[in-house]
Protein backbone atom coordinates (compact mmCIF):
# COMPACT_ATOMS: atom_id res chain seq x y z
CA UNK A 1 0.00 0.00 0.00
CA UNK A 2 1.13 3.39 -0.92
CA UNK A 3 0.09 7.30 -0.38
CA UNK A 4 -0.71 10.04 -2.73
CA UNK A 5 -0.19 12.70 0.29
CA UNK A 6 2.11 10.98 2.89
CA UNK A 7 2.05 14.52 4.85
CA UNK A 8 -1.71 13.45 5.85
CA UNK A 9 0.10 10.43 8.43
CA UNK A 10 0.33 13.96 10.02
CA UNK A 11 -2.57 13.49 11.54
CA UNK A 12 -2.43 10.92 13.76
CA UNK A 13 -0.95 13.38 16.40
CA UNK A 14 -4.81 13.70 17.18
CA UNK A 15 -4.75 10.15 18.83
CA UNK A 16 -3.85 12.08 21.96
CA UNK A 17 -7.03 13.66 21.98
CA UNK A 18 -9.53 10.52 22.90
CA UNK A 19 -6.28 9.29 25.21
CA UNK A 20 -6.57 12.71 27.30
CA UNK A 21 -10.60 12.23 27.34
CA UNK A 22 -10.24 9.30 28.79
CA UNK A 23 -7.12 9.45 31.22
CA UNK A 24 -9.28 12.86 32.64
CA UNK A 25 -12.34 11.03 33.35
CA UNK A 26 -14.57 13.13 35.61
CA UNK A 27 -16.94 11.17 37.16
CA UNK A 28 -20.63 13.46 38.18
CA UNK A 29 -22.18 11.78 40.91
CA UNK A 30 -25.46 11.14 41.57
CA UNK A 31 -27.25 11.90 44.46
CA UNK A 32 -30.07 9.57 46.16
CA UNK A 33 -32.35 10.72 49.04
CA UNK A 34 -33.14 8.61 52.33
CA UNK A 35 -36.67 9.20 53.73
CA UNK A 36 -35.44 8.37 57.27
CA UNK A 37 -32.44 11.08 57.37
CA UNK A 38 -34.25 13.35 54.58
CA UNK A 39 -34.66 16.69 57.38
CA UNK A 40 -31.12 16.24 57.88
CA UNK A 41 -30.70 18.51 54.65
CA UNK A 42 -28.47 17.54 51.62
CA UNK A 43 -24.51 17.37 51.93
CA UNK A 44 -22.74 18.82 49.19
CA UNK A 45 -22.26 16.86 46.08
CA UNK A 46 -19.19 15.17 45.47
CA UNK A 47 -17.21 14.39 41.97
CA UNK A 48 -14.19 11.98 41.42
CA UNK A 49 -11.10 12.79 39.06
CA UNK A 50 -9.87 9.44 38.32
CA UNK A 51 -6.52 9.24 35.61
CA UNK A 52 -7.45 5.68 34.71
CA UNK A 53 -8.85 4.39 31.66
CA UNK A 54 -12.27 2.94 32.42
CA UNK A 55 -13.22 1.94 29.03
CA UNK A 56 -10.66 0.42 27.04
CA UNK A 57 -13.17 -0.31 24.21
CA UNK A 58 -14.50 2.95 23.91
CA UNK A 59 -11.09 4.42 23.64
CA UNK A 60 -9.70 1.95 21.25
CA UNK A 61 -12.74 2.95 18.94
CA UNK A 62 -11.76 6.61 19.56
CA UNK A 63 -8.38 5.58 18.43
CA UNK A 64 -9.59 4.01 15.15
CA UNK A 65 -10.94 6.63 14.01
CA UNK A 66 -8.66 8.99 13.97
CA UNK A 67 -6.54 6.41 12.36
CA UNK A 68 -8.77 5.89 9.71
CA UNK A 69 -9.22 9.54 9.18
CA UNK A 70 -5.48 10.14 8.95
CA UNK A 71 -4.97 7.07 5.94
CA UNK A 72 -7.94 9.08 4.38
CA UNK A 73 -6.52 12.34 3.98
CA UNK A 74 -2.79 10.42 2.97
CA UNK A 75 -5.17 8.72 0.09
CA UNK A 76 -3.40 5.40 0.18
CA UNK A 77 -3.69 3.27 -3.08
CA UNK A 78 -2.53 0.13 -4.11
CA UNK A 79 -0.18 -0.50 -6.91
CA UNK A 80 -0.31 -3.28 -9.32
CA UNK A 81 2.04 -4.32 -11.93
CA UNK A 82 0.82 -5.84 -15.16
CA UNK A 83 2.59 -8.95 -15.89
CA UNK A 84 3.34 -8.94 -19.70
CA UNK A 85 0.94 -11.66 -21.25
CA UNK A 86 2.04 -13.29 -24.38
CA UNK A 87 -1.60 -12.42 -25.82
CA UNK A 88 -2.83 -8.75 -26.08
CA UNK A 89 -5.29 -6.71 -27.79
CA UNK A 90 -7.17 -6.56 -31.21
CA UNK A 91 -9.01 -2.88 -31.31
CA UNK A 92 -11.71 -2.20 -33.88
CA UNK A 93 -13.51 0.84 -33.78
CA UNK A 94 -17.55 0.09 -32.01
CA UNK A 95 -19.02 1.91 -34.86
CA UNK A 96 -17.96 -0.48 -37.47
CA UNK A 97 -17.30 -3.88 -35.82
CA UNK A 98 -19.63 -5.73 -37.70
CA UNK A 99 -19.14 -4.68 -41.19
CA UNK A 100 -14.94 -4.70 -40.23
CA UNK A 101 -15.28 -8.75 -38.51
CA UNK A 102 -17.09 -9.94 -41.45
CA UNK A 103 -14.25 -8.89 -43.63
CA UNK A 104 -11.72 -9.96 -41.19
CA UNK A 105 -13.02 -12.60 -39.65
CA UNK A 106 -10.47 -15.45 -40.11
CA UNK A 107 -8.04 -13.05 -38.75
CA UNK A 108 -9.95 -12.30 -35.91
CA UNK A 109 -11.02 -15.61 -35.05
CA UNK A 110 -7.13 -16.82 -35.18
CA UNK A 111 -6.34 -14.31 -32.78
CA UNK A 112 -8.70 -14.77 -30.17
CA UNK A 113 -8.30 -18.11 -30.54
CA UNK A 114 -5.03 -17.18 -28.87
CA UNK A 115 -6.60 -15.32 -26.23
CA UNK A 116 -6.31 -12.07 -27.83
CA UNK A 117 -9.18 -9.14 -26.36
CA UNK A 118 -11.53 -7.52 -28.29
CA UNK A 119 -11.74 -3.91 -27.51
CA UNK A 120 -13.67 -0.80 -29.00
CA UNK A 121 -11.05 2.12 -30.57
CA UNK A 122 -12.02 4.89 -28.53
CA UNK A 123 -11.99 6.67 -25.09
CA UNK A 124 -12.26 4.05 -22.51
CA UNK A 125 -11.05 0.88 -24.77
CA UNK A 126 -14.33 -1.24 -23.40
CA UNK A 127 -14.67 -4.58 -24.57
CA UNK A 128 -16.89 -6.13 -27.33
CA UNK A 129 -18.09 -8.80 -27.56
CA UNK A 130 -18.20 -11.51 -30.73
CA UNK A 131 -21.72 -12.61 -29.44
CA UNK A 132 -22.71 -9.06 -29.97
CA UNK A 133 -22.24 -7.94 -32.76
CA UNK A 134 -25.31 -7.86 -33.91
CA UNK A 135 -26.84 -5.15 -31.58
CA UNK A 136 -23.93 -2.52 -31.86
CA UNK A 137 -25.14 0.44 -32.06
CA UNK A 138 -23.31 2.14 -35.08
CA UNK A 139 -25.16 5.19 -34.85
CA UNK A 140 -23.72 8.78 -33.52
CA UNK A 141 -19.89 7.29 -33.88
CA UNK A 142 -17.42 10.79 -33.84
CA UNK A 143 -14.16 10.28 -35.32
CA UNK A 144 -11.34 11.31 -32.29
CA UNK A 145 -7.25 11.65 -33.01
CA UNK A 146 -5.32 8.20 -33.26
CA UNK A 147 -2.54 9.89 -31.66
CA UNK A 148 -4.51 11.04 -28.31
CA UNK A 149 -5.72 7.07 -28.65
CA UNK A 150 -2.22 5.59 -29.09
CA UNK A 151 -1.00 7.64 -26.18
CA UNK A 152 -3.78 6.42 -23.85
CA UNK A 153 -3.22 2.90 -24.78
CA UNK A 154 0.59 3.01 -22.31
CA UNK A 155 -1.70 3.27 -19.34
CA UNK A 156 -3.80 0.03 -20.26
CA UNK A 157 -1.93 -2.67 -21.98
CA UNK A 158 1.47 -3.81 -20.07
CA UNK A 159 4.87 -3.40 -22.00
CA UNK A 160 5.70 -5.56 -24.82
CA UNK A 161 2.16 -6.78 -25.01
CA UNK A 162 1.35 -6.99 -28.62
CA UNK A 163 -1.88 -5.25 -29.94
CA UNK A 164 -3.57 -5.63 -33.58
CA UNK A 165 -5.64 -2.89 -34.65
CA UNK A 166 -8.31 -2.88 -37.69
CA UNK A 167 -9.13 1.17 -38.89
CA UNK A 168 -7.15 3.03 -41.99
CA UNK A 169 -4.49 5.15 -41.66
CA UNK A 170 -6.61 8.11 -42.51
CA UNK A 171 -4.24 11.50 -42.37
CA UNK A 172 -6.55 13.49 -40.56
CA UNK A 173 -7.04 10.71 -37.75
CA UNK A 174 -3.43 11.82 -36.76
CA UNK A 175 -1.56 14.82 -34.79
CA UNK A 176 1.54 16.37 -35.64
CA UNK A 177 3.06 14.72 -33.33
CA UNK A 178 4.36 10.55 -33.18
CA UNK A 179 3.25 9.26 -29.87
CA UNK A 180 5.83 7.19 -27.70
CA UNK A 181 4.57 3.98 -27.13
CA UNK A 182 6.21 0.71 -24.94
CA UNK A 183 3.78 -2.00 -26.76
CA UNK A 184 3.96 -3.83 -30.49
CA UNK A 185 1.48 -2.24 -32.82
CA UNK A 186 0.45 -4.38 -36.18
CA UNK A 187 -1.60 -2.51 -38.24
CA UNK A 188 -4.13 -3.82 -40.39
CA UNK A 189 -6.17 -1.20 -42.75
CA UNK A 190 -9.41 -2.02 -44.06
CA UNK A 191 -9.95 -3.81 -47.00
CA UNK A 192 -11.84 -0.74 -48.90
CA UNK A 193 -11.17 0.25 -52.61
CA UNK A 194 -9.81 3.21 -53.32
CA UNK A 195 -12.36 6.02 -52.53
CA UNK A 196 -13.03 9.60 -54.23
CA UNK A 197 -14.70 12.04 -52.29
CA UNK A 198 -15.97 15.71 -53.03
CA UNK A 199 -17.23 18.82 -51.38
CA UNK A 200 -17.62 22.58 -51.39
CA UNK A 201 -16.02 25.02 -49.25
CA UNK A 202 -15.54 28.54 -49.25
CA UNK A 203 -12.33 30.52 -47.78
CA UNK A 204 -11.14 34.01 -48.77
CA UNK A 205 -14.58 35.45 -50.64
CA UNK A 206 -13.99 32.38 -53.14
CA UNK A 207 -15.73 28.89 -53.52
CA UNK A 208 -14.11 25.69 -53.93
CA UNK A 209 -14.62 21.88 -54.59
CA UNK A 210 -12.23 19.67 -53.18
CA UNK A 211 -12.03 16.16 -54.58
CA UNK A 212 -10.24 13.74 -52.11
CA UNK A 213 -8.48 10.30 -52.77
CA UNK A 214 -5.70 8.43 -50.39
CA UNK A 215 -2.71 10.19 -51.85
CA UNK A 216 -4.13 13.53 -51.94
CA UNK A 217 -6.93 16.58 -51.55
CA UNK A 218 -7.35 18.74 -54.52
CA UNK A 219 -8.93 22.39 -54.33
CA UNK A 220 -10.19 23.49 -57.14
CA UNK A 221 -11.70 27.37 -57.45
CA UNK A 222 -15.17 27.27 -59.46
CA UNK A 223 -16.15 30.92 -59.16
CA UNK A 224 -13.95 34.43 -60.24
CA UNK A 225 -11.37 35.85 -58.88
CA UNK A 226 -12.88 38.70 -56.61
CA UNK A 227 -9.98 41.24 -56.81
CA UNK A 228 -6.00 41.25 -56.31
CA UNK A 229 -4.66 41.57 -53.18
CA UNK A 230 -1.75 44.45 -53.06
CA UNK A 231 1.12 44.28 -50.93
CA UNK A 232 3.96 46.54 -50.08
CA UNK A 233 7.41 45.07 -48.89
CA UNK A 234 9.90 47.47 -47.27
CA UNK A 235 13.18 45.94 -46.02
CA UNK A 236 15.66 47.55 -44.29
CA UNK A 237 19.00 47.93 -46.39
CA UNK A 238 21.18 45.03 -45.88
CA UNK A 239 18.55 42.85 -44.63
CA UNK A 240 17.70 39.23 -47.02
CA UNK A 241 14.38 38.43 -45.16
CA UNK A 242 12.08 39.74 -47.96
CA UNK A 243 13.25 36.68 -50.30
CA UNK A 244 11.80 34.71 -47.68
CA UNK A 245 8.62 36.28 -47.34
CA UNK A 246 8.23 36.97 -51.16
CA UNK A 247 8.94 33.24 -51.59
CA UNK A 248 6.03 32.44 -49.05
CA UNK A 249 3.69 35.02 -50.91
CA UNK A 250 3.77 33.30 -54.17
CA UNK A 251 2.97 29.75 -52.66
CA UNK A 252 0.26 31.37 -50.91
CA UNK A 253 -1.20 32.97 -54.66
CA UNK A 254 -0.67 29.04 -56.01
CA UNK A 255 -2.77 27.34 -53.69
CA UNK A 256 -5.00 30.36 -53.33
CA UNK A 257 -5.55 31.33 -57.05
CA UNK A 258 -5.72 34.51 -55.87
CA UNK A 259 -3.82 37.21 -57.51
CA UNK A 260 -1.32 38.95 -55.04
CA UNK A 261 0.44 42.24 -56.77
CA UNK A 262 3.63 42.96 -54.98
CA UNK A 263 5.16 46.40 -54.74
CA UNK A 264 2.68 47.51 -57.03
CA UNK A 265 1.37 51.56 -57.29
CA UNK A 266 -1.24 53.55 -55.37
CA UNK A 267 -2.78 52.27 -51.76
CA UNK A 268 -2.09 48.65 -51.00
CA UNK A 269 -4.15 45.83 -48.93
CA UNK A 270 -1.04 44.99 -46.55
CA UNK A 271 2.18 46.31 -45.91
CA UNK A 272 5.16 44.17 -44.64
CA UNK A 273 7.73 46.43 -42.38
CA UNK A 274 10.49 44.27 -42.04
CA UNK A 275 13.00 46.63 -40.45
CA UNK A 276 13.89 47.81 -36.97
CA UNK A 277 13.33 51.42 -37.75
CA UNK A 278 9.59 53.18 -36.61
CA UNK A 279 7.05 52.57 -39.87
CA UNK A 280 7.26 55.68 -41.86
CA UNK A 281 4.16 57.81 -42.05
CA UNK A 282 4.34 57.40 -45.83
CA UNK A 283 3.71 53.54 -45.52
CA UNK A 284 1.45 53.55 -42.82
CA UNK A 285 -1.18 55.66 -44.82
CA UNK A 286 -0.64 53.99 -48.03
CA UNK A 287 -2.64 50.90 -46.68
CA UNK A 288 -6.49 51.23 -46.97
CA UNK A 289 -8.60 51.72 -43.81
CA UNK A 290 -9.39 48.21 -42.00
CA UNK A 291 -5.82 46.75 -44.04
CA UNK A 292 -2.75 45.17 -42.57
CA UNK A 293 0.30 46.23 -40.87
CA UNK A 294 3.18 43.57 -40.00
CA UNK A 295 6.12 44.85 -38.45
CA UNK A 296 9.16 44.55 -36.52
CA UNK A 297 9.44 45.52 -33.16
CA UNK A 298 12.11 47.08 -31.55
CA UNK A 299 13.21 46.45 -27.87
CA UNK A 300 15.32 44.28 -25.52
CA UNK A 301 17.51 41.42 -27.37
CA UNK A 302 17.42 37.64 -25.80
CA UNK A 303 19.46 34.77 -26.95
CA UNK A 304 18.16 31.31 -25.66
CA UNK A 305 17.48 28.46 -26.57
CA UNK A 306 13.70 27.82 -27.42
CA UNK A 307 10.94 27.18 -30.22
CA UNK A 308 7.99 28.38 -31.80
CA UNK A 309 4.88 27.30 -31.51
CA UNK A 310 2.49 27.29 -34.26
CA UNK A 311 -0.07 25.22 -35.25
CA UNK A 312 0.80 22.65 -32.69
CA UNK A 313 4.50 22.06 -34.58
CA UNK A 314 7.52 23.17 -32.60
CA UNK A 315 10.00 25.18 -34.64
CA UNK A 316 13.74 25.98 -33.30
CA UNK A 317 13.88 29.75 -31.88
CA UNK A 318 17.19 31.49 -31.04
CA UNK A 319 16.73 35.21 -30.95
CA UNK A 320 13.63 36.88 -29.85
CA UNK A 321 12.63 40.80 -28.83
CA UNK A 322 11.31 40.93 -25.25
CA UNK A 323 7.41 41.53 -25.35
CA UNK A 324 4.77 42.66 -23.00
CA UNK A 325 2.95 40.14 -20.98
CA UNK A 326 -0.76 42.05 -21.49
CA UNK A 327 -0.92 41.08 -25.19
CA UNK A 328 -2.72 39.41 -27.54
CA UNK A 329 -0.92 36.15 -28.82
CA UNK A 330 -1.20 34.44 -32.05
CA UNK A 331 2.28 32.53 -31.66
CA UNK A 332 4.11 31.86 -28.18
CA UNK A 333 7.28 30.07 -27.57
CA UNK A 334 8.31 27.64 -25.76
CA UNK A 335 7.96 30.18 -22.27
CA UNK A 336 4.40 31.63 -23.28
CA UNK A 337 6.44 34.40 -24.76
CA UNK A 338 4.41 36.34 -27.34
CA UNK A 339 6.46 36.01 -30.65
CA UNK A 340 3.58 37.42 -32.64
CA UNK A 341 1.04 39.51 -31.60
CA UNK A 342 -1.98 41.52 -32.81
CA UNK A 343 -3.65 44.53 -32.42
CA UNK A 344 -6.00 47.18 -33.54
CA UNK A 345 -5.01 50.42 -33.94
CA UNK A 346 -6.90 53.38 -35.27
CA UNK A 347 -7.89 51.90 -38.48
CA UNK A 348 -5.26 49.10 -38.79
CA UNK A 349 -4.68 45.25 -38.12
CA UNK A 350 -1.55 45.57 -36.88
CA UNK A 351 1.14 42.48 -36.34
CA UNK A 352 3.45 42.77 -34.16
CA UNK A 353 6.71 40.58 -34.67
CA UNK A 354 8.88 39.96 -31.71
CA UNK A 355 11.75 38.00 -33.84
CA UNK A 356 12.81 38.26 -37.54
CA UNK A 357 12.43 36.21 -41.07
CA UNK A 358 15.84 35.34 -40.56
CA UNK A 359 17.56 31.22 -40.10
CA UNK A 360 19.94 33.18 -37.70
CA UNK A 361 16.60 34.10 -35.70
CA UNK A 362 14.67 30.86 -36.08
CA UNK A 363 14.14 28.04 -38.89
CA UNK A 364 10.42 29.20 -39.68
CA UNK A 365 11.06 30.11 -42.89
CA UNK A 366 12.32 26.84 -43.24
CA UNK A 367 9.18 25.10 -42.47
CA UNK A 368 6.48 24.23 -44.76
CA UNK A 369 3.77 25.82 -41.39
CA UNK A 370 5.32 28.97 -42.61
CA UNK A 371 3.43 29.55 -45.47
CA UNK A 372 0.14 27.88 -43.77
CA UNK A 373 0.89 30.43 -40.44
CA UNK A 374 1.00 33.41 -42.85
CA UNK A 375 -2.33 32.74 -45.24
CA UNK A 376 -4.61 34.39 -42.34
CA UNK A 377 -2.42 37.86 -42.49
CA UNK A 378 -2.63 37.41 -46.14
CA UNK A 379 -5.78 36.37 -46.68
CA UNK A 380 -8.10 38.05 -43.61
CA UNK A 381 -10.36 35.36 -43.78
CA UNK A 382 -12.40 36.33 -41.13
CA UNK A 383 -14.08 33.07 -40.56
CA UNK A 384 -10.95 30.81 -41.47
CA UNK A 385 -9.96 28.29 -38.90
CA UNK A 386 -7.17 26.43 -38.88
CA UNK A 387 -5.23 28.72 -40.61
CA UNK A 388 -7.02 28.55 -43.68
CA UNK A 389 -6.70 24.57 -43.87
CA UNK A 390 -9.79 22.48 -42.95
CA UNK A 391 -10.24 19.19 -41.69
CA UNK A 392 -12.99 17.60 -43.50
CA UNK A 393 -14.54 13.95 -42.57
CA UNK A 394 -14.88 13.07 -45.99
CA UNK A 395 -10.69 13.60 -46.71
CA UNK A 396 -9.58 10.40 -47.41
CA UNK A 397 -5.96 10.88 -47.47
CA UNK A 398 -3.84 8.40 -45.98
CA UNK A 399 -0.50 7.82 -44.74
CA UNK A 400 2.36 6.91 -47.00
CA UNK A 401 3.50 3.39 -47.17
CA UNK A 402 6.70 4.03 -45.22
CA UNK A 403 5.14 6.50 -42.84
CA UNK A 404 5.59 5.57 -39.41
CA UNK A 405 2.34 6.33 -37.17
CA UNK A 406 4.28 5.21 -33.81
CA UNK A 407 7.64 5.77 -31.88
CA UNK A 408 8.80 2.33 -30.56
CA UNK A 409 10.52 3.01 -26.86
CA UNK A 410 11.82 1.30 -23.91
CA UNK A 411 11.40 4.60 -22.22
CA UNK A 412 11.46 4.49 -18.01
CA UNK A 413 8.30 6.75 -17.54
CA UNK A 414 6.62 4.59 -20.08
CA UNK A 415 7.56 1.03 -18.56
CA UNK A 416 6.03 3.24 -15.28
CA UNK A 417 2.48 3.20 -16.48
CA UNK A 418 2.53 -0.18 -17.02
CA UNK A 419 1.47 0.15 -13.12
CA UNK A 420 -2.10 -0.03 -12.48
CA UNK A 421 -3.22 1.99 -9.23
CA UNK A 422 -6.55 1.25 -7.05
CA UNK A 423 -7.80 3.40 -4.62
CA UNK A 424 -8.80 2.20 -1.47
CA UNK A 425 -10.67 5.12 0.09
CA UNK A 426 -13.80 4.13 -0.30
CA UNK A 427 -13.74 0.85 1.92
CA UNK A 428 -11.76 3.16 4.93
CA UNK A 429 -14.71 5.39 4.11
CA UNK A 430 -17.16 3.02 4.88
CA UNK A 431 -14.82 1.58 7.87
CA UNK A 432 -14.95 4.48 9.44
CA UNK A 433 -18.41 4.91 9.75
CA UNK A 434 -19.59 1.80 10.78
CA UNK A 435 -16.99 2.29 13.52
CA UNK A 436 -18.04 5.76 14.24
CA UNK A 437 -21.93 4.59 14.41
CA UNK A 438 -20.73 1.66 17.02
CA UNK A 439 -18.83 4.09 18.78
CA UNK A 440 -22.31 6.77 19.49
CA UNK A 441 -23.95 3.48 20.60
CA UNK A 442 -21.69 2.36 22.74
CA UNK A 443 -21.00 5.90 24.27
CA UNK A 444 -24.63 6.21 24.93
CA UNK A 445 -25.23 3.27 26.67
CA UNK A 446 -22.24 3.83 29.10
CA UNK A 447 -24.00 5.27 31.72
CA UNK A 448 -22.30 4.80 35.32
CA UNK A 449 -24.22 5.62 38.26
CA UNK A 450 -22.32 6.75 41.66
CA UNK A 451 -23.84 7.21 44.63
CA UNK A 452 -22.72 10.15 47.09
CA UNK A 453 -23.55 9.73 50.86
CA UNK A 454 -25.09 11.76 52.91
Amino acid sequence: MQFLYPIGLLAFAALIIPLIIHLWNVKQGKTLKIGSIALLGESSRASSKSLKINDWLLLILRCLIIILTAFIVAQPFLKKTLSAKKSGWILVSKSNFPEVYTDNRKSIDSLTKLGYEIHDFNVGFTTINLKDTANIDTTGAKPISYTSLLKQLNNYIPKGNTVYIFADKRLNAFDNEVPEISYKVTWKPLNRADTLRGWITDYAGKKYEAKSNPSATIYKPINDDPSSIKISLYEAPGNSDKKYLTAALNAISAFSGRTLEINSEGRVKIGFWLSDEPVSSEFKTAIDSNGTLFKYEKGKLISEASFLNIDGKKIPLNRRIKSPKSINKIWTDGFGNGILTKEKLSNLNVYQFYSRLNPQWNQLVWDEVFVKALMPIVLHDENAEDFGFENNIADQRRLAFNQKEVVQTNNVALVEKSDQTESIGYILWLVTFIIFVAERILSFRKKTVVYVKN
